[in-house]
């Protein structure tokens, strides 16, 4: 019920400026399978499903903003429903559910092994650049106030 994922990349390594680019975490096709036998398109409601957005899959959008000006196609989430696509250049988002029925998805990742074992590290070492540099402002900021 009622879970909404926003537009996104499962892998948004090459997104963004190199000064907030996130590292490689190895993810590299998503597949999204549907298990909704109670779907009805009929009905007045129709979510549950994802949008992928329709941008140049030869590389990644250069932002969420910029994916969701493109055009996109809507993927049912009824039974037997399957979406399979690039991990590092699909934008894609999840259509909110409503009511008390369940929804079902099984989402799948296929990834690059040393990519994914070299993350973590990557991330903590971010965070440790992040930690020290904040520090050293607030330090310099500290020095300043004694001069």
């Amino acid at each position: 019920g009622d879970k909404v994922y926003g537009c996104h990349l499962d892998n948004p390594h090459s997104c963004g400026n190199a000064g907030s680019q996130l590292p490689d975490n190895g993810l590299r096709l998503t597949l999204v399978y549907y298990l909704n036998v109670h779907w009805n398109p009929t009905s007045d409601y129709n979510g549950g499903g994802m949008d992928v957005f329709l941008t140049d899959p030869g590389s990644a959008p250069a932002s969420a903003s910029a994916a969701r000006r493109s055009k996109r196609v809507r993927v049912a989430p009824h039974a037997d429903a399957l979406a399979i696509f690039l991990s590092e250049r699909m934008a894609h988002q999840v259509i909110p559910t409503k009511g008390k029925e369940k929804w079902f998805c099984l989402t799948m990742w296929c990834f690059e092994q040393d990519a994914m074992a070299d993350f973590l590290p990557k991330i903590y070492e971010m965070r440790q650049k992040q930690i020290e540099s904040q520090y050293g402002a607030e330090q310099e900021e500290s020095d300043s106030d004694l001069d």
